[in-house]
Formats: C-alpha cells, sequence, structure tokens
C-alpha cells in the first residue's frame, strides 16, 4: 500500500494466522517497524505487512495506545458485524466498474471513516462469495452465475465441517463405551454414517501405508482432533497411532495383520463369489468326449498335511521296451471355470492363492480350490496330464500332453513319503515312489550337468494359532532336501519343462519364468575361501539375478532350463489356469483364448499382484517371528553369514534355530563361516524391529 508509516501511526498489519491492529513505536533500519499491539505484545514487522493505515494514536503512552486499539477493534468488529454483503451485492452487482471499499463503506454506512472502510475490507476478506478482490485494492461484484457456484460450495464446505465434528464426536461416544461394548457400537455406527465409515477406512490405511500414505496429513490432521477432543494424547506415533485407535475401539486385533490392507488382499470372498462357487460346486459336471480317461493308473499326491487345495499327483508304470512312463497330473479348474466367468475374472484380480501362517487365502473359494477343484483320494477329477517317456538309460524319448481323467487312490504326506523310501518292503505305493524316486534323481542330474545351480538351506516355517490368547507360535527350520520334497519337486519342474518346450515349439503364448544368468561365477577362488554352509550359500545367493516373469521363453539359470513354463498349480496361480486354457485350445484345434497380446495384459494384471502376494508372506512370516524372537531370553545358535564393516563388528547372522538371516553386532570378532552364540536385544513386530547382539 502507498503509505509511509511514522511514530505513532495506527496500522492494521498481516500477522500470518490473521490481521491485527498496532501502533507504530519505531523503527529498525529501513524495512522493519517496532509495533505495539492493543494485548501489549511488542512485535517486528515489515512495511509489505502492512495492511491499512487508520490514522494515529499516543506512541510515547503506550497504555492509552493499547486503550485507543481496542476501543478501535471493537468499533471495527461491531460495524462489520452490521455489513450485509449479499444486499450491497445485490445493489451494485449490475455496475460495469470495480469500486473502491471506500465507496462500498459509503453505500452501507454513508461515511468513509478508516475504521468503517476496514469494518468492509474485513467482510470482504471473509467472505468471498459475492465480491472479487483486485491486486489493485478494487472489489467487482462476482457475476449471478459464479455466486451461485460459491454458494453451493459453502454448503458442501459446511457440511463437511458438519460431518466431520460428528465424526470425532462419534469416535469419543465409543471410546468412552466398555471396552467389551466398542466393537458393536462402531460398526453399527459405520453402517449407518458413511462419513464415518469413510474416515475410519483412512485411518485404517494410515495404519498400514505409515509415512508413504498420499493421505497422511489429512488423517494426521484427524488423529490430531481426536485427541483434542478426547483430551489426551493417543499411544503411539504416525501409523501406529492410527493402529492403536483402532485396537482401542476393537476394530482390530493387536496381531491385526496390515499386510492385507497394504496390499489390498481380501481374505474373504462376496456372497456373489460364494453363490457362484456353491452352485459350481454342486453341479454334475460330464467329461468331454475327448478327455483321455486315466482312471485305471495308481496316482498319489504327495504334500504337507494340512494341504487341501491338492493340485498335483503322480504315476509310474514300467513299458514293455524297459523303461517308464511317469504321470505328472495337474488338476484342471479351466473344465469347470468359464473364461471371463465371475469366479475367473476374482481369480484374475487375486492371480494367487496367499499363504500365511495363520492360515491360506485361496484365489478360489474353498469348495472349490479344497473339493471340486482338488485332487482328494478316490475322487475322479479332470487333469491335466504330461506324460514322459523314459528308456531304459533314463533318456526321454516321448512327451506327450493330454486333457485326462484320474482318480488318486492314495494322499502321502511327506513324511509318510519319506519312510515309504526308507523302508525295505516291497508294495504298491512303496515301488511306485521308489521308481519316482529313481526317475526324480536322474532328471535333477541332467539339469545340474546342464547348469543348474541349488542352495542347501533350510526354510523357514512358522505356524500360528491366533485362535489362543496370547497366540501359539511355533517357528522352526525345515529341511527342503527331504527325498519325499526333492522327489515333488523334480517332477514338477519336469513337468513345467515339457510344458514349457510344448509351448515354445507350438508357438503357443504362454506365460514363463526366466533367470539370467550371474555377472560373476558362483564358484571361484573368492566364493571357495567361505567355508561350506549357509555362509558360502548366501554369497552366492547374492551374486544370483532376480527371476522374473515373462511371455517370451528364455534361460532360467538357476534350473538349468530354457523355457521353463507356470503350469504346475492352477488352483493356485492364475498364469498356471491361463496356461491349461491355452494348451487344450491348441489340442482340441479351437482358437487360442489368448493371443500375444492378450497374454501381455494379463501378465500385465497379474504383475504386481503376485508381488504384493510375496511381499505379504515375506512379512506376515518375519511379523510372527520377531514375536517369537520376542520371548527368547537365552542365547541363540548363529552363523556369521557377512561382515557388514571392515572391522566385523557389524553382521549378517543365520539364526539356525529358525532358519533365518538379520543383522547384529559383535563385540569379538567371528569369521564369516563361524559359529557364534547372538541374544535378542531388541524385538518388536509391530514396529519391524530386530536388534541382534554377541552374548
Amino acid at each position: 500500500m502507498d503509505f509511509e508509516p511514522q511514530i505513532g501511526s495506527i496500522i492494521e498489519f498481516d500477522a500470518g494466522d490473521e490481521h491485527r491492529l498496532a501502533i507504530v513505536t519505531g523503527t529498525v533500519g529501513k524495512k522493519k517497524l517496532v509495533i505495539h499491539t492493543a494485548s501489549g505484545d511488542e512485535m517486528r514487522t515489515t512495511l509489505g505487512d502492512i495492511t491499512f493505515a487508520l490514522g494515529s494514536g499516543p506512541a510515547d503512552d503506550l497504555s492509552r495506545a493499547e486503550k485507543k486499539l481496542q476501543d478501535l477493534a471493537d468499533s471495527i468488529a461491531q460495524r462489520q458485524n452490521d455489513v450485509e454483503l449479499e444486499i450491497l451485492w445485490e445493489f451494485v452487482r449490475e455496475e460495469d466498474s470495480p469500486m473502491k471499499p471506500s465507496e462500498l463503506a459509503d453505500l452501507i454506512f454513508s461515511n468513509t471513516e478508516s475504521a468503517t472502510v476496514l469494518a468492509v475490507i474485513r467482510a470482504l476478506r471473509e467472505d468471498l462469495i459475492f465480491f472479487k478482490g483486485r491486486r489493485d485494492g478494487l472489489y467487482e461484484p462476482r457475476p449471478d452465475g459464479q455466486v451461485e457456484d460459491l454458494r453451493e460450495q459453502e454448503r458442501v464446505r459446511l457440511r463437511k465441517e458438519r460431518e466431520y465434528t460428528a465424526v470425532l464426536q462419534a469416535i469419543v461416544d465409543v471410546l468412552e463405551l466398555p471396552e467389551e461394548e466398542r466393537a458393536s457400537r462402531i460398526g453399527k455406527a459405520m453402517g449407518e454414517d458413511d462419513a464415518l465409515r469413510n474416515s475410519i477406512y483412512l485411518l485404517q490405511d494410515f495404519a498400514a501405508q505409515g509415512e508413504e500414505f498420499f493421505r497422511r496429513d489429512e488423517a494426521q490432521t484427524l488423529l490430531d482432533d481426536l485427541a483434542d477432543l478426547l483430551g489426551r494424547q493417543l499411544k503411539g506415533r504416525l501409523g501406529l497411532k492410527a493402529f492403536h485407535l483402532m485396537v482401542e475401539l476393537g476394530l482390530w486385533t493387536e496381531h491385526q495383520n496390515l499386510c492385507l490392507r497394504r496390499y489390498h488382499i481380501d481374505p474373504h470372498f462376496s456372497e456373489e463369489i460364494l453363490a457362484a462357487a456353491k452352485e459350481l460346486a454342486q453341479s454334475p459336471w460330464q467329461p468331454e468326449p475327448w478327455r483321455e480317461d486315466l482312471t485305471y493308473l495308481t496316482c498319489i499326491t504327495i504334500d504337507a498335511p494340512h494341504s487341501r487345495d491338492l493340485d498335483d499327483a503322480l504315476s509310474c508304470q514300467p513299458t514293455i521296451e524297459g523303461g517308464w512312463e511317469v504321470g505328472i497330473h495337474v488338476a484342471d479348474p479351466s473344465a469347470l471355470v468359464t473364461m471371463d466367468s465371475l469366479l475367473d475374472r476374482e481369480a484374475r484380480k487375486r492371480a494367487t492363492s496367499v499363504y500365511l501362517p495363520t492360515g491360506s487365502i485361496p484365489m478360489f473359494p474353498r469348495s472349490l480350490s479344497e473339493d471340486k477343484f482338488s485332487l482328494v483320494e478316490d475322487k475322479v477329477r479332470p487333469a491335466m496330464t504330461t506324460r514322459v517317456i523314459f528308456d531304459e538309460n533314463l533318456e526321454i524319448i516321448e512327451t506327450e500332453i493330454v486333457p485326462s481323467l484320474i482318480q488318486v487312490n492314495r494322499r502321502l504326506s511327506y513324511v509318510e513319503t519319506d519312510e515309504l523310501l526308507e523302508s525295505d518292503d516291497s508294495g504298491r505305493f512303496e515301488d511306485l515312489v521308489q521308481n519316482l524316486k529313481y526317475i526324480a534323481d536322474h532328471c535333477y542330474t541332467r539339469r545340474v550337468d546342464q547348469g543348474a545351480f541349488s542352495f542347501d538351506l533350510p526354510d523357514t516355517k512358522v505356524v500360528v494359532d491366533d485362535s489362543t490368547d496370547p497366540p501359539t507360535v511355533e517357528v522352526s527350520a525345515v529341511e527342503t532336501d527331504t527325498a519325499s520334497h526333492a522327489l515333488v519337486s523334480e517332477l514338477m519342474i519336469l513337468n513345467n519343462e515339457m510344458v514349457g518346450r510344448f509351448c515354445t515349439r507350438n508357438e503357443i503364448p504362454v506365460i514363463y519364468r526366466n533367470q539370467e544368468s550371474p555377472d560373476d561365477p558362483l564358484v571361484d577362488d573368492e566364493i571357495l575361501a567361505i567355508p561350506e554352509g549357509p555362509a558360502r550359500a548366501f554369497a552366492q545367493i547374492r551374486r544370483m539375478k532376480r527371476g522374473e516373469i515373462s511371455t517370451v521363453a528364455a534361460l532360467h539359470f538357476g534350473l538349468g532350463i530354457y523355457g521353463y513354463a507356470q503350469a504346475s498349480s492352477p488352483i493356485r496361480r492364475y498364469s498356471d489356469l491361463i496356461c491349461q486354457r491355452q494348451i487344450k485350445a491348441f489340442l482340441s484345434d479351437h482358437p487360442l483364448p489368448y493371443d500375444d497380446e492378450g497374454i501381455l495384459e494379463v501378465l500385465a494384471a497379474i504383475d504386481a499382484t503376485l508381488g504384493d502376494a510375496s511381499d505379504t508372506e515375506r512379512e506376515t512370516n518375519r511379523y510372527w517371528l520377531l514375536y517369537d524372537l520376542a520371548q527368547k531370553e537365552e542365547p541363540l545358535d548363529a552363523i556369521v553369514v557377512e561382515h557388514k564393516d571392515p572391522q566385523g563388528s557389524r553382521v549378517s547372522v543365520f539364526l539356525t534355530y529358525c532358519a533365518y538371516r538379520s543383522n547384529g553386532t559383535l563385540r569379538s570378532a567371528v569369521p564369516v563361516g563361524g559359529e557364534v552364540e547372538v541374544v535378542v536385544e531388541r524385538a518388536n513386530p509391530r514396529r519391524d524391529a530386530l536388534t541382534l547382539r554377541q552374548a
């Protein structure tokens, strides 16, 4: 503004969050002023912050100055209350030229005193609906349409403000109830109030996403306002504050799996999907005339005892020529689930089953995945059979893929299979698993000769019963190189290799799993200098490249195979279901359901979802592992697998009891590959924090 303030000038200035009145009592240099406010505050301001001048006052008597400022402020406020902007707008809205605030003040109050003009300016600042302020200090009435739009926006703002206040009060009301009543009350309220439900979902997303949540500021403001209304601090900070609030409301438990919300994995199916699954499960199925009946074969399944979605079975019989005919029979849900049906779209959206320590989240509803589709003992089921013929030297001389009907004669667990393999008895199933193991061992040797590389490391197994309080957690290291595991793994690899060859040879678009060769050799002097065991294995793993899924067949370095298709788990993985459809269409001389572009679209749709599912499994296992470690007071055996600094004080260790790798600190040097005892200094599963130190 064009104003040269002097000592004693009464001004309005911009204090950042409000406009205030003050009297100038001094200067600091050429651009800063010393001012005194009505409340007795001495402040500094700049010429650029002055927004209005109101004459002069007694700068040499601060008590009188404060009273004058307060009287002036009261007078301005009273006049501002008398400003009826809508009436003024109705009166001048046809004016073609902008107006000065003094002109508007004259129209309303018939005077242009500075206090009156400032009262009008303040009214115009607070209500932007009727007049538009310009940079030159003039105001012009807004057009009718713009005024109506702004009125609607203001109505919406006020409604949201009322809703927001009601949401805060609703949450406070629930928190004042006894704990046992909160869950039902908040659940009922959310069902009746969209604003409350959306606010709760906002906080739940913040709890799951944490600092990366794109609406973090909005969620934090809600939590801060809630704390102010409650008159107390909420437990935790950032996203954990939202988490603890959900627990306090009774909506979540202390061990709520936030990964499911973070990665948008729904553990439940909609009523519509469940109804469609029930209808399909109860519907009779008539085999196609071209499906080959293989129910005469002796078939077995080998799975973990708790598995219910059994999607592969095995058979083996000698040939007249002295060789072997191995059948790898994969459940065929594509025989029952129509492409682009409701169930198919749901499976595509989920992309995979998710296996957690607390239980599985299937890709298909359990009435299908664990019954109608599953290769249940003594039930005739549709399958896709890969028939592999070996000669007497175990060279593959013929392969064939056929849609089939099979009947599993016996379900075996891995432990039961190992017992049969160790038995000296001869019998129908003993001989079958012995023959399968003999062939699987040869297949493994062939792959190793082709460059395959595997690591002899146990897996971490975490099983949780969260129905107890506290939850029951069992953590163990599971050997993956048992005879039964090796048998099944090798024959599934064989199946996917033969399917990949078939699809590549016949130019059938499917999804492959590839892995490039490492840049550095996995065995050299540097690697051999590391003692055998976990330390050497992890050093080699660090040189490996990540596997990837692709529509183009390529080398899978770790498996020693070119063109490895995903085809052995169609109940659990959507990409395998696609492969079945493609092959069956080709065999029956029908148009392929997916062309190259269609496969790419599916790959794009499921790739991120597969990654999210993998992260959910990994992070959930780590949560419960940290929960278990938090209970450990005794020293734990570990192997140093990597030094993180030249001194060897910061290391990576492999905890042998649970086959888990984590970082820790040592007070005395231990070489890579050396054994050490560590203790858990800190393990917080909710904060994902683990600190290990040398015992």
